[in-house]
């Protein structure tokens, strides 16, 4: 079957039907891994031309942090600290539950690290045609910025 003879939709697990919640729970045969406390979570679903439910996945937004700078005048206790503060103010930022970030190779093993197995799937979508402003000649800007 080709890609475009499948729909998929996407649903928070608060909206999913019946049908749906009973198959993330039973499906798994070593029971479900689905964190049904996560108010972020998303389910998304592909069905086959039937209508045949063939796969779910579970998602949610996460915060991928991979570049930080430390004042090398400060004071070394006080970095988790800061770490912490600006962990809070990015995930309500971007309104997930989870942030992570990228170990670089030199630093030792930390506690709570995990290791986590990724594969990077591009997805290519219809480009979007630029829209034209007809009749707009030699309109200026009123965009003003601010510092």
């Amino acid at each position: 079957m080709s890609f475009n003879k499948f729909k998929a939709t996407v649903r928070k697990l608060a909206d999913l039907p019946w049908e749906d919640l009973k198959n993330l729970f039973s499906w798994p045969s070593g029971g479900s891994p689905l964190q049904a406390d996560n108010p972020n979570l998303l389910i998304a679903k592909a069905a086959n031309e039937r209508g045949e439910v063939i796969a779910y996945v579970t998602a949610e937004s996460v915060l991928l942090i991979d570049g930080y700078t430390f004042n090398p005048a400060s004071d070394p206790s006080e970095t988790p600290q800061a770490g912490d503060a600006i962990d809070k103010v990015l995930a309500e930022h971007a309104g997930v539950q989870r942030i992570f970030v990228v170990i670089p190779d030199e630093a030792p093993i930390m506690k709570d690290e995990k290791f986590l197995r990724v594969l990077e799937r591009k997805v290519y979508q219809q480009p979007v045609n630029a829209a034209r402003r007809v009749g707009c000649g030699n309109v200026q800007s009123t965009v003003q910025f601010l510092n």
